[in-house]
């Protein structure tokens, strides 16, 4: 029987709404938390713009620890999404994270701290809502890309700079989140608040395919790294959809989580299991088959349930990170997933 333990609490302080796990190694064990949180300073009754603000946790995780507390904290502009490079970059694993500002920053891990290491500004006015790394499944030719909330994707190089080498008009509204198909590194996915979904080739100024069969925003994609053609897509419908990339008109099967769906992840060893952070819906975990079947649903959080990721270990039991927004709760728990039918 599935099971869900938690293991450890903390309050972050601010709003929490992300969480990952570094997949590199031998830095499993280290994660990171971002929040984000308007500056209650400046509800005054003025006109000038909010501040948002926000802030990096980095936390390192062992067997035997009774509690769970950051060993560095970096104060930034609010964090919208983050996520680290599956392959080091210069021999350092690399965290990229988007902000309030309208702006990417890359961070190196560098003797258990992370040292700003690159940054650009996606835009102006804008907020940076979400980035997908090219290097997740093959190195080398590094690049990012990063959607924003005037429905913009920006492609960016990365060197010893951030140098942008493209840009489209995706959606018409918030573009929520860009992915890569990892084994196809030309192309990539964008979903909007438009409720639409688009794929586009990095070499071409036109889109390739629109669909359309989402009832609202369009909110996580999630192309599988070890499974060729597969790709996940979750939405403020409230359903999750397991699509084959080779054909697009329609997805191959989907499933109603409740909440609206705003983090996908598929387990790092186990190609079946899925995590969902389910906002109003509490975090479900998943398998994908010929259904989509939930096979647990954990509500310990109190609030929006944002962000959630996976430990990169090959165990038995599975080690998650979980964050809810404005209880500002991290939680750290152990998964024991029935292995029937677990590919």
């Amino acid at each position: 029987m599935t099971s869900w333990k938690t293991l450890h609490k903390w309050c972050t302080s601010y709003s929490a709404d992300s969480v990952e796990w570094c997949p590199v190694q031998p830095y499993t064990d280290i994660f990171v938390c971002g929040t984000y949180q308007l500056d209650k300073t400046d509800e005054d009754g003025s006109t000038k713009k909010q501040k948002r603000l926000g802030r990096i946790y980095l936390f390192k995780v062992s067997d035997d620890m009774d509690e769970i507390c950051p060993i560095q904290s970096i104060d930034t502009a609010g964090i919208l999404d983050q996520k680290w490079s599956y392959n080091c970059i210069d021999g350092h694993p690399v965290l990229g994270a988007v902000t309030s500002e309208g702006s990417l920053h890359l961070y190196r891990l560098i003797n258990l701290k992370l040292e700003r290491w690159l940054e650009a500004v996606i835009g102006e006015n804008v907020l940076a809502l979400s980035l997908d790394w090219s290097t997740n499944k093959y190195n080398g030719n590094t690049s990012v890309i990063v959607s924003d909330s005037a429905g913009n994707v920006t492609l960016w190089k990365v060197d010893d700079t951030l140098e942008k080498v493209g840009e489209w008009q995706a959606h018409g509204y918030e573009a929520w989140i860009a992915a890569f198909n990892y084994w196809n590194l030309d192309v990539f996915y964008t979903g909007g608040d438009d409720c639409v979904l688009k794929c586009f080739d990095r070499k071409s100024p036109d889109v390739v395919m629109t669909n359309r069969s989402h009832e609202a925003g369009v909110t996580a994609i999630r192309s599988h790294v070890d499974v060729e053609h597969q790709l996940l897509t979750g939405s403020y419908d409230e359903k999750v959809r397991l699509w084959d990339a080779r054909q697009m008109k329609r997805c191959l099967t989907e499933t109603n989580v409740g909440g609206g769906v705003w983090r996908l992840k598929w387990h790092p060893n186990r190609k079946s299991v899925i995590l969902a952070a389910c906002m109003y819906g509490g975090f479900r975990l998943l398998r994908a088959e010929d259904t989509i079947e939930i096979l647990y649903e954990y509500l310990e959080h109190e609030s929006i349930a944002y962000g959630a990721d996976w430990k990169f270990e090959n165990k038995e039991l599975s080690m998650v990170a979980t964050c809810s927004f404005y209880d500002c709760n991290l939680r750290v728990g152990e998964i024991n997933i029935d292995n029937t039918k677990v590919l």
